[in-house]
């Protein structure tokens, strides 16, 4: 009665410590990946600075400062008039800054405010509390009025596309104060979180009856661990860009988003793959392990 009690409790033990694995393994995935990915300056710059000649960024950022001018011209109340007048200026300064976003000199603005950006998120948290976070296109403003200019495009005479008009916030001072939170802990969070997954997957296996199955289950487990942080990866992704500023920013921190966390999306899902390889590897070498016996009984 004792014996089966303490194998009940085992097995109770094993299955509770594969839980907190499957919890804890994606855990330290996501703090490992912003601590190479993300706060690593040399890491993240390199990524966004291929993103410069991307035409996802480029369009987007050609949509926003169209945005920006129309707004600045429309005004608090406009006109019927006024709003129209805003609306082909708009356009016309969209299609101005189509060509400019294409250009060396945007590549190197797109560079500096980029960093600019991260220092103010992650390198330079202690000066840096309750600022917000802005991406700063104001050094294309001579190429881009140049632009306008040569089309002989008629503006209000009090329009100038000033420096605020091309500094567009990405994230106001509470969203940013979250994020740099959340910087701040990365680095225990990944100690601890890669701790508990290892020590966790040891014990869930030590305890198992039957350990070739706790293998299994733990390689289904990471799998649909894995399915899950994909689906929150994509809600967290939501989140940050309903907390950008009101400025048109969204489309521009989307796309960096999706090129600073590809590597996540696909590291998790190869582990996905490779979960659902080891469960079904440990099923079969236990179907064949149980068949073995029955063969070697059987008569003649």
């Amino acid at each position: 009665m004792g014996r089966q009690r303490g194998s009940l409790w085992r097995i109770v033990l094993s299955w509770l410590f594969l839980l907190i694995f499957c919890l804890a393994a994606p855990a330290a995935l996501v703090a490992g990946w912003a601590r190479l990915a993300v706060i690593d300056g040399a890491v993240y710059t390199a990524t966004l600075r291929d993103m410069a000649a991307d035409g996802r960024v480029q369009n987007a950022v050609g949509r926003v400062i169209a945005a920006r001018v129309q707004t600045a011209l429309a005004g608090e109340n406009p006109t019927a008039t006024e709003v129209l007048q805003s609306r082909v200026v708009g356009e016309v300064f969209r299609e101005t800054t189509s060509d400019v976003v294409a250009s060396e000199a945007f590549r190197e603005t797109w560079e500096t405010t980029t960093q600019g950006a991260h220092r103010l998120l992650v390198a330079e948290l202690p000066e840096r509390w309750g600022e917000p976070v802005a991406l700063d296109f104001s050094p294309l403003a001579d190429e881009i009025e140049a632009d306008v200019d040569a089309l002989e495009i008629e503006l209000p005479p009090d329009f100038t596309l000033d420096a605020e008009t091309l500094r567009v916030e990405v994230f106001d001072a509470a969203t940013a104060d979250r994020i740099r939170l959340a910087v701040q802990r990365v680095d225990l969070t990944f100690a601890v979180a890669l701790a508990v997954a290892i020590v966790a997957l040891l014990l869930s296996i030590a305890l198992a009856p039957v350990r070739l199955a706790a293998i299994g289950r733990a390689g289904f487990g990471l799998a649909i661990a894995m399915v899950v942080l994909i689906a929150l990866m994509l809600a967290a992704q939501e989140w940050v860009m309903n907390e950008t500023g009101a400025e048109g920013g969204r489309d521009v921190i989307e796309v960096i988003l999706d090129a600073v966390s590809q590597g996540l999306r696909l590291t998790a899902v190869g582990l996905a793959l490779v979960g659902l390889l080891l469960a079904a590897l440990c099923g079969g070498l236990r179907a064949l392990a149980a068949a073995t016996p029955r063969r070697a009984s059987s008569p003649g």
